[in-house]
């Protein structure tokens, strides 16, 4: 990440970036392990990784250049390939400790203008705990699923807005999991959707205060030539209290410009119980044209 990138990210991203790798960390499951205030140490053997110098046909993606990757400029440019459009980004995360899988969790965010669904689900053994949010521009609706199962509703026919906190775009997800990384330019890749840039960065240990360390990191993502970034994953390793684990994390965006919106069956449910005044034009508050 160059230093430019690093004093902007300060200022526009690290509050939200924090929090959510405290989810991608699963410290808020496990015991946090000590650091320094943000020292990193890299494994030797990988600071002199050679980078790849050859230039993608069109040219780099913003923020992508033989001398590294700035992260922010990345994923400014991704935000903006994606603006006003429709598009699906997926997210999953695997966490494992020395007797198997011990928590998983996945979500998804599909947009379509205003038009937009998330879906979060946590899984730990037979437990889960999930939450859904829908909203059509003029509407909105939730659904929640306690760890004991208890279902809730929340209808607001009146208010549009997306859940608090949440970039539909995936960005904050993305930054979470190159923060500290350092990746650099890998080459490129034909696939049947056109060109993409790689990108990779391997550390041998990061520290961050409020954090596990993180060791034997690896990253690798894709990027189009629009700016889009695709796909990334990143595995590490991480003490689960006393005891080593590994985390896996998978972002893919897919369906840039034909992501439709479903209109779930709890939503109406949510909007007739919810108390609201009578618009007065005869129309039925939420109920826009979905299908």
């Amino acid at each position: 990440m160059s230093r430019g990138g690093s004093a902007r990210s300060s200022r526009r991203y690290g509050a939200v970036a924090l929090v959510v790798l405290v989810v991608l960390a699963g410290c808020t499951s496990f015991g946090v392990g000590g650091g320094d205030g943000g020292a990193r140490t890299v494994n030797p053997a990988l600071a002199e990784t050679p980078t790849a110098t050859a230039t993608p046909t069109g040219g780099f993606p913003a923020g992508v250049s033989p001398a590294g990757v700035d992260v922010e400029a990345m994923i400014d440019a991704h935000r903006a390939a994606l603006a006003n459009g429709s598009w699906t980004v997926s997210l999953n995360r695997t966490v494992v400790g020395l007797d198997g899988e011990v928590e998983r969790s996945s979500a998804r965010v599909l947009v379509d203008g205003n038009r937009s669904l998330y879906t979060f689900e946590r899984v730990r053994g037979d437990n889960r705990l999930a939450n859904a949010h829908w909203r059509n521009g003029t509407a909105a609706a939730s659904k929640r699923v306690s760890w004991r199962g208890d279902v809730t509703l929340d209808g607001r026919p009146r208010d549009a807005g997306g859940p608090a906190g949440l970039d539909p775009t995936g960005g904050a997800w993305l930054y979470a999991a190159s923060v500290d990384t350092r990746p650099s330019y890998a080459g490129v890749e034909v696939t049947p959707n056109g060109t993409v840039t790689l990108i990779e960065a391997a550390e041998g240990r990061i520290e961050r205060s409020g954090l596990p360390d993180r060791r034997q990191v690896r990253l690798s993502a894709r990027v189009d030539e629009r700016g889009v970034v695709r796909s990334l994953s990143l595995r590490y390793e991480v003490f689960l209290g006393n005891e080593p684990g590994s985390v896996t994390l998978s972002l893919r965006t897919t369906n840039v410009g034909s992501t439709t919106v479903p209109r779930p069956e709890w939503v109406d449910r949510a909007l007739a119980n919810a108390t609201v005044d009578d618009p007065g034009d005869g129309s039925t508050p939420g109920a826009a044209d979905d299908d």
